[in-house]
């Protein structure tokens, strides 16, 4: 790999296009980790990692998909695992590789007293339902009081952005 030139193509190789609609539930990596190719630490680190962001050596990443229907920018969902936290993070790119936009969509996250849960559909038409809520470790606990759900969709410019709710 050092001496080949990382490019989009070669990173979007990775993220098989996938038919929607799709649920991403806090169990379905497994499946993107069996089924898929690991992703290169050279793609990780020029496509997925802030210039600024250093992982700690327990940080896991793996390709999950690739959005179908964006020939002005490329959409893919990516998992990323590091200590107390998963997450599907959705990320646009300019075709020439420059990176638009990207917005966690699902996973868990936990400061050890309390559990933020997010699971997402994507529908047919692309936009991103997000069901989201926090509440105590224990999930026996848990009320759907204490939780929302918001909308979020890709702009033509690749651009993600939250729907405004008209409740």
């Amino acid at each position: 790999m050092a001496n080949r030139i990382l490019s989009l193509g070669g990173f979007l190789e990775y993220f098989p296009l996938i038919e929607l609609p799709i649920t991403l539930t806090s169990d379905l990596h497994h499946i993107f980790l069996q089924e898929n190719k690991p992703l290169p630490e050279g793609y990780i680190q020029k496509f997925l990692q802030a210039p600024e962001e250093v992982d700690d050596p327990y940080t896991e990443y793996a390709a999950c998909f690739r959005l179908p229907g964006t020939e002005q920018y490329q959409a893919l969902v990516y998992w990323k695992a590091s200590l107390m936290t998963y997450e599907y993070i959705l990320a646009t790119f300019q075709n020439n590789g420059r990176p638009i936009s990207s917005r966690i969509i699902g996973g868990t996250k936990s400061d050890g007293s309390t559990l933020l849960k997010r699971i997402a559909t994507i529908d047919e038409e692309g936009l991103i339902l997000i069901a989201e809520g926090i509440g105590p470790l224990d999930e026996r606990l848990y009320t759907a009081a204490q939780s929302h759900t918001y909308q979020l969709e890709i702009a033509e410019t690749g651009d993600i952005l939250q729907m405004i709710s008209e409740n």
